[in-house]
């Protein structure tokens, strides 16, 4: 008898030690190390690109929680929501599923992450507009998820082609970068500075962003005038917007032909030789990001991405990784 108890505590000790996970230290956007004990179990996504991202990674089956912003794969619709994105969380409901990791974006406030922490929950904040930053997400997720070898094969997809898009653009001349006058859609003339997202996102693809030095840390998204665009005169107006609309090939060219159309924009370069581009913010955020990237490329730099085809690449990206097809639209021109 006492031999059979002497067993089962040394199996319950086991199975205990084998439940047990290894601590694993992360560094995230703002520099804070967060610890967990890997491989974690339970996740509450805040952000698309973090959603995206740990779909591909595990197929959500760790995601207990995302917000209503995470709007791809299709699936997560049957995920908890715990509000519409890192900005308005609903922390109570957070705290209820009380998961092994919170990942949002750099829009979380202080408050909500210090509450969060505080009941032991770690939160890692994180950018998903920015290529480079992204695959430095894909690696903690995996390491987190104890998914590493999926995680690197996710990151060697998107590498390669970032890898293209730099050894393309590196030599550009000054002459030979074009200006780009970014627009956030629904609001004419509210565009990025250099302490917003998007500009990652233009300098990346080889170009020069014309707002780079207005606002600041606390307004990275300001105002401008028709007249200080026209002034500017980019060679390149690119519109985009939150990345949880669906479009129609329809919608994406009529969004571009109303910039086009508008009268105090006809002396502009870009209007006069229609280059307005107009793109999805599925494609500007998390994994699909290098399919905008590479859209972006090829628009700035058409001779030098002739031979890429960027709705191909995210057909190739998304059977890969969720085992779907491509449906909608995501470009305007779409550059394939």
């Amino acid at each position: 008898m006492k031999n059979t108890a002497f067993w089962i505590l040394i199996s319950v000790s086991l199975l205990s030690l084998a439940g047990s996970g290894e601590p694993v230290t992360l560094v995230d956007f703002a520099g804070h190390s967060v610890t967990v004990d890997a491989p974690i179990k339970s996740v509450v996504s805040l952000a698309g690109g973090a959603s995206e991202i740990i779909c591909a990674l595990d197929g959500g089956e760790s995601l207990v929680g995302c917000s209503s912003n995470s709007d791809y794969p299709p699936y997560l619709e049957t995920v908890t929501n715990v509000g519409k994105n890192s900005y308005s969380p609903d922390v109570e409901l957070i705290l209820e599923l009380d998961p092994d990791l919170v990942v949002a974006d750099t829009m979380i406030s202080e408050d909500d992450k210090n509450t969060l922490e505080e009941e032991g929950i770690p939160v890692l904040e994180e950018k998903f507009i920015d290529p480079t930053r992204t695959v430095t997400v894909m690696n903690n997720l995996g390491q987190a998820l104890g998914k590493e070898e999926r995680a690197q094969e996710l990151i060697s997809f998107i590498e390669n082609y970032q890898d293209l898009i730099e050894e393309r653009t590196s030599s550009l001349l000054p002459m030979e970068t074009p200006t780009v006058f970014f627009e956030w859609y629904g609001t004419p003339y509210h565009t990025v500075s250099s302490a917003g997202s998007y500009h990652n996102f233009i300098t990346f693809a080889g170009g020069i962003n014309a707002a780079s030095d207005l606002g600041n840390e606390s307004n990275s998204y300001p105002d401008v005038s028709p007249e200080w665009v026209v002034e500017i005169d980019p060679d390149i107006i690119l519109q985009s917007e939150p990345s949880t609309r669906a479009y129609t090939e329809e919608d994406l060219a009529k969004l571009r032909q109303d910039i086009i159309s508008r009268p105090e924009l006809q002396s502009v370069k870009a209007v006069k030789d229609g280059r307005v581009c107009v793109i999805s913010g599925k494609i500007t955020t998390g994994i699909r990001a290098i399919v905008g990237e590479l859209y972006l490329a090829k628009w700035l730099h058409p001779q030098l991405f002739e031979d890429i085809d960027p709705e191909a690449v995210h057909q190739d990206l998304i059977e890969r990784f969720y085992s779907l097809e491509l449906e909608g639209a995501y470009a305007c021109p779409n550059s394939s």
